[in-house]
């Protein structure tokens, strides 16, 4: 139910966020390039890269949503590595403001084309392309990355230099 604007004369709704659990994959083939899909939103500024991911269904656990958006989002079956990062912001997606709470979790593989198979049909129309990318490109690129230290945390993550527990990834 909307809530009202403090002190609004007009008593305008404003809309509560909506939590979301989700889980996304930190997708490492054996060049360590990480997976990374384009989103292209009329909400966004520019487009945006993101890992593969989304959120959690009833009853499922932050591994068991990544397993199985590893699986729908690229054709992947492998075994989730370690949470090793956190990440909380509201976005707005489809009409409606979210409030995205992410687990990140770290998958190892060989490289391989994904497949769309397993794609919802609204994921095809906003993920336009996806791309293997090697820590010296995203440290170098102008692209808009989430989240927006990607750059400079994957290196420990590349090196296999995980934290005890999971941090802080910022929005």
């Amino acid at each position: 139910m909307p809530r009202m604007a403090p002190d609004s004369p007009s008593a305008t709704p404003v809309p509560l966020p909506i939590y979301r659990p989700a889980a996304r994959v930190l997708l490492l083939d054996d060049r360590d390039r990480l997976l990374l899909f384009r989103v292209a939103l009329a909400t966004l500024k520019q487009p945006l890269w993101i890992t593969p991911g989304g959120g959690l269904e009833p009853g499922e656990t932050f591994e068991q949503a990544a397993a199985r958006e590893l699986f729908e989002e690229t054709g992947c079956r492998s075994d989730i590595g370690p949470c090793i990062w956190t990440r909380r912001h509201p976005f707005e997606f489809q009409g409606r403001l979210l409030d995205e709470d992410e687990r990140f979790f770290v998958v190892r593989c060989a490289a391989f084309e994904p497949v769309r198979d397993g794609w919802e049909e609204y994921e095809h129309r906003f993920m336009d392309r996806h791309q293997w990318w090697s820590q010296e490109e995203i440290a170098a690129s102008a692209e808009y990355f989430a989240p927006r230290r990607l750059g400079s945390l994957l290196p420990s993550v590349v090196a296999g230099d995980y934290p005890p527990e999971p941090i802080d990834a910022g929005v």
